[in-house]
């Protein structure tokens, strides 16, 4: 019997050992382990979240700020969805999780394979500069009191703490923990991926001894790299659990350390975990109908622009009004099918062309029609892949047989967001020849918002412009790439100029 025993835990040894992970589990459903391969790539045979920036106004800032968000495939304001948000490492931003992480690509596949029901993912910038105060420190007020009930007013989401989650890696790590722990009361579900050294003292995440998180917390989650030199910060706080008999799970890498290897598999599981723990459970809120913007009072001329958002009505249980990266709005979270109207827009005597500011990161077309989403088709915007959700380009096509008033219907073939469109009676407008020209940081050939990041980063110290990146970025042409820089390309992308004056003489 004992040498049956002893060969069953051999195998156990055997088997941790060839994963290279080693487990303490207090009390969970699931165990952690290693994804599967291809858990963190795209696969174009699923249905696919959309991800986007939104702004808020912060109290701990006194100004805008900017997250990023992800709406699950099949995001309705019918139904209500649990909020996880999830925080950046130390010299990152809003962006780093999106294109490091892969969490949009984790949850679209955990999501398409039926391991966890769907929920919203907010990615935040971690550090609330503020005058006279830690930025680092600062984002709990922002987080508390501005952020989520941000996220709370705009989008169909429970509000209470069985349905919301926080979790970071390194310096957002060490956040979430000092957030979440003291505050169990508003997040049930806790994970730090290699916590920092800034993690609070025991004595200060738990006041108490532990109690409020003893009758709150759902999942206590605690990764980390065996190489990782900041392990220690990890075990003081499993280390303080184990002998209050607070239960939690630790997740120990051997032999990894402080980067993507741990953070990637940790939110996987992170994510498989709390949804076991009850994170996506149907809640009793009743569902919230949807906003109806107030149409105008007024017929519109085709001629001047028209903001997408200011649409009459629309034909979509997805589709909602966005923030778009430059600080205005639009509609997003499109399907095919899904259609909006914009009523009674005067044509006047006729148009040949309309040209729209889209984004999208796949193929589409827009079908424009009148007066019905079946009714005469004057047009068809073609719109190709922008690269990105958030890579807003002016698109054009001709339009016929259309004068005097008329609603308008725009008819979407898939996913794409519209920030706005307007009509013109002379030639099709296009865009001026942009290869190789100043503002085309990423080399790429177009001048988009995704130029616009790249220019932002290297201001804020978080990336490096060398080379001809830094020649295009130099939109003034003084020799430095500074804010100015930053507006100049901000206000082309906008239409507002289009002509940078590195270029030649030009009014700005």
């Amino acid at each position: 019997m004992k040498k049956g025993i002893f060969s069953g835990l051999l195998s156990v040894l055997l088997l941790i050992s060839f994963l290279n992970v080693s487990t303490f589990i207090s009390s969970a459903a699931l165990q952690p382990t290693m994804p599967p391969s291809g858990y963190d790539r795209v696969n174009n045979n699923i249905p696919h979240g959309q991800v986007s920036y939104i702004n808020y106004q912060s109290k701990a800032t006194n100004g805008q700020r900017r997250a990023r968000i992800y709406l699950p495939p099949g995001y309705s304001t019918a139904n209500k969805y649990s909020v996880m948000y999830l925080l950046h490492g130390i010299g990152g931003n809003e962006d780093e999780w999106y294109h490091n992480g892969a969490p949009h690509t984790i949850l679209d596949n955990l999501i398409a394979a039926g391991e966890i029901d769907p929920f919203i993912l907010v990615l935040p910038y971690g550090d609330a500069k503020a005058a006279g105060v830690d930025g680092w420190e600062n984002f709990t007020k922002d987080l508390l009191e501005s952020l989520i009930p941000h996220i709370e007013s705009n989008y169909s989401v429970y509000t209470d703490a069985k349905h919301r989650a926080i979790a970071g890696l390194s310096q957002g790590g060490a956040q979430a923990i000092n957030i979440g722990l003291p505050n169990a009361d508003k997040f049930h579900y806790v994970g730090g991926f290699s916590s920092s050294p800034i993690m609070k003292q025991n004595n200060q995440l738990f006041p108490d001894g532990g109690t409020k998180v003893k009758q709150n917390l759902k999942l206590l989650f605690l990764s980390c790299g065996t190489a990782d030199n900041l392990i220690f910060s990890n075990n003081r706080l499993v280390d303080y659990c184990k002998k209050n008999n607070i239960d939690h799970v630790e997740w120990l890498l051997q032999n990894y350390g402080h980067d993507w290897t741990v953070w990637k598999p940790s939110l996987w599981n992170f994510a498989r975990m709390a949804c076991a723990a009850g994170f996506t459970e149907p809640g009793e809120t009743a569902p919230t109908p949807p906003p109806t913007p107030t149409p105008p009072p007024t017929p519109r001329s085709a001629f001047s622009r028209i903001e997408a958002e200011e649409y009459n009505s629309i034909n979509s249980s997805t589709m909602t009004i966005i923030d778009t990266p430059e600080g205005g709005g639009g509609i997003g979270y499109i399907e095919s099918g899904d259609s909006a109207v914009y009523s009674k827009i005067d044509f006047g005597s006729g148009a040949n062309s309309f040209k729209a500011r889209v984004a999208s990161a796949m193929d589409i077309s827009i079908d424009l029609r009148l007066n019905s989403p079946t009714g005469t088709r004057i047009g068809t915007l073609t719109a190709s892949s922008t690269g990105d959700w958030d890579a807003y380009e002016l698109l054009s096509c001709e339009v016929s047989n259309v004068t005097g008033e008329n609603d308008l219907y725009l008819v979407f073939s898939g996913p794409v967001n519209v920030d706005w469109f307007e009509f013109s009676g002379g030639t099709i407008p296009t865009d001026p020849p942009q290869t190789g020209k100043i503002g085309d940081v990423n080399g790429d050939g177009r001048i988009n918002t995704n130029d616009y990041t790249l220019l932002s980063r290297h201001i804020l110290e978080i990336t490096t412009l060398t080379g001809e990146a830094f020649t295009n970025g130099d939109v003034n042409g003084d020799g430095a790439i500074n804010s100015n820089d930053a507006t100049l390309l901000q206000r082309y992308i906008l239409e507002i100029i289009d002509k940078f004056p590195a270029e030649g003489n030009v009014a700005v």
